[in-house]
């Protein structure tokens, strides 16, 4: 298990929910609700991520990293299955939780 955990997002997605105060996209295309959870990954995944499920999109991508410690102070769990990360809950866009917004290389 690591401190961080790490999501992608398409930047349109991100920037839109700014507004919001929080982020409600499970992954690619599909909303928390009926997502059920925020897909994540561990940071040294994020590239095979990118690669599996965002290869043929040529939208800008982001490397959101997420504060475990962070998440759980705002009432967010973060739960492993499989050694895979999964953030149980909408993400607030809040320092505390939101750890760096990274641009991924295409």
């Amino acid at each position: 298990m690591t401190d961080v955990v790490c999501h992608v997002a398409i930047a349109d997605d991100w920037e839109m929910s700014r507004g919001f105060g929080e982020y409600e996209v499970a992954t690619r295309g599909v909303p928390l609700e009926p997502g059920g959870y925020v897909r994540a990954t561990t940071p040294d995944r994020v590239s095979a991520v990118v690669a599996d499920r965002y290869a043929d999109l040529s939208l800008p991508l982001l490397r959101i990293d997420l504060s475990v410690a962070g998440l759980a102070a705002a009432g967010v769990l973060v739960e492993w299955v499989d050694g895979s990360p999964r953030v149980l809950g909408a993400v607030p866009m809040d320092d505390d939780v939101v750890v760096a917004e990274v641009p991924l290389p295409r």
